[in-house]
């Protein structure tokens, strides 16, 4: 069960100038044990020393939930390295039955660490103490993250539309590449606003120690008002009785954060009258403890061929909110990927990302090739290769037969991580970029391939992503499923692990 995660980037040369400023701040930092450590070190190693030390740190103190100074200090924290040296906390505040774990890592002039402090489950728990399925980190399944390629879109999108501010989708666990692993990365690119569909998912983040703006997009009832500001997440107004509903319930004297939606023609959700929209603002100004965030639209064609409902849209939305009392600080943001990749932007305040910043083609193929590039890849290891004679079944339903004598492999990999059943028939890639196609029915757990030749346990198979010069892509498994590529990326499972690769 997890305690707290903590998540910290420092600059590794602002570190180095504070410590040149101020020598006392290298012993405010570092335990004599590290400043001894320190010492042995030289020119960059050094500041990368410092940096890491007092970012690991913070996202412990972060992890606790109170920041330095509160219930752990700086030198109430030792963090040495092992024989393989990894970073290893030898000391700190005492918590009970908790295990700690850490990562630091360096990237350019930038330093990130992660801590995560999770219930001891070595320990007598009782079994409800768990709030996660466990992720199979010991079976040779697993994702890739690719930190390059996210960079890249993140970077191509900013340059194509020169949007003032950038709002990193990261709703359905990162559209499936994993909140853990993406978040640090979209730190690091300095995004400046996160958006989720719930409170939960926002709520998660600021556990995670994100401090940026968390805007969330969907409806969340009005009694939650206290957690929405507890936690200071941008909330949908969506209509006056919810607001009004929402002061009613909340308790704390923090401001309340909104956003208001317009609804031009998605049908979800929003106003979609000049005058209702006129009484929420005009309320909204009304009040000392609203912050008015935001107001937005969302465009159903924008990655479609549909350039006349879009134009429609586009002229609702002035409609409905010109000349309308909108606060100066208030963001228009009306761009998702669709209108990023293919259209003019209505408004350069900010753009909103998901499917885009991912690699995902959400026309399809409908309209002009982006220059994006896949972020996830799905891979899994041969664990039982045999031979079987002509005639033999394989898997469920004896649905595939050997017309000849052929090797098969298994995968460790199934319907219950998101390869799913459908999948039976489609083609994975061998480190050479060969293509050798699923046979027999996807199980829960495993499946198997059609194999050239006798190959050995462990050889590595791509199910998504680049083997050779032969790529598979969420495009292609979605054709098989006769599904979108969202789909195949958000059912991938919890418990396959994910991996950050450059």
């Amino acid at each position: 069960m997890l305690n707290g995660i903590g998540t910290d980037i420092q600059t590794i040369s602002a570190v180095m100038k504070t410590a040149e400023r101020t020598p006392r701040f290298i012993d405010t930092v570092l335990t004599p044990n590290e400043r001894a450590i320190y010492d042995q070190r030289k020119g960059k190693h050094q500041g990368e020393f410092l940096a890491g030390r007092f970012s690991a740190k913070e996202a412990f103190s972060k992890a606790l939930g109170t920041g330095i100074g509160s219930k752990a200090g700086f030198l109430d924290i030792e963090i040495l390295s092992d024989q393989q040296g990894a970073p290893v906390i030898t000391k700190m505040p005492e918590l009970g039955a908790v295990k700690t774990h850490i990562s630091i890592s360096h990237s350019g002039d930038y330093v990130h660490s992660l801590v995560i402090l999770e219930q001891d489950m070595s320990k007598e728990q009782e079994p409800q103490m768990l709030d996660r399925q466990p992720i199979a980190s010991h079976r040779p399944a697993w994702l890739e993250v690719s930190k390059s390629a996210l960079l890249h879109n993140i970077d191509y999108i900013k340059d194509l539309t020169q949007t003032e501010r950038f709002c990193a989708v990261v709703k359905a666990n990162a559209y499936g590449h994993g909140l853990e692993q993406v978040v640090p990365i979209l730190q690091a690119a300095h995004v400046d606003y996160f958006a989720v569909a719930t409170m939960d998912e926002g709520i998660w983040l600021r556990q995670f120690g994100v401090t940026e703006p968390v805007m969330i997009l969907g409806m969340t009832p009005a009694k939650y008002a206290d957690e929405l500001v507890e936690n200071d997440l941008v909330a949908v107004a969506g209509s006056l009785t919810w607001l009004k509903a929402a002061l009613a319930a909340k308790t704390s004297s923090k401001i309340l954060k909104v956003s208001v939606p317009v609804d031009t023609g998605m049908g979800r959700i929003g106003l979609r009258t000049r005058d209702e929209l006129t009484e929420l603002i005009t309320f909204i100004n009304q009040q000392a403890d609203v912050h008015f965030d935001s107001i937005w639209t969302h465009f159903a064609t924008a990655d479609t061929t549909n350039q006349a409902y879009f134009d429609q849209q586009v002229t609702k939305w002035h409609e409905l909110t010109d000349q309308q009392n909108i606060p100066e600080h208030t963001l228009r943001h009306l761009a998702n990927s669709g209108t990023s990749l293919w259209h003019e932007l209505p408004s350069h305040d900010m753009i909103r990302v998901g499917a885009g910043m991912y690699g995902l083609d959400s026309s399809q193929g409908q309209l002009a090739r982006r220059q994006l590039q896949p972020v996830m890849r799905l891979k899994a290891e041969l664990v039982y290769v045999k031979q079987v004679p002509a005639g033999s079944s394989i898997s469920y339903g004896a649905t595939y037969t050997a017309k000849r004598d052929e090797w098969i492999g298994t995968l460790p990999i199934g319907y219950a991580d998101g390869y799913s059943r459908d999948m039976q028939g489609m083609q994975a890639l061998l480190p050479d970029g060969r293509t050798v196609e699923l046979i027999g029915r996807i199980a829960m757990d495993q499946c198997m391939v059609r194999l050239p030749e006798e190959m050995p346990v462990g050889t590595e198979i791509t199910l998504l992503g680049q083997a050779g010069d032969a790529t598979i892509t969420l495009e292609d498994l979605a054709d098989q499923a006769d599904t979108i590529p969202y789909e195949i990326a958000t059912s991938m499972a919890q418990r396959l692990p994910r991996r950050v690769v450059e």
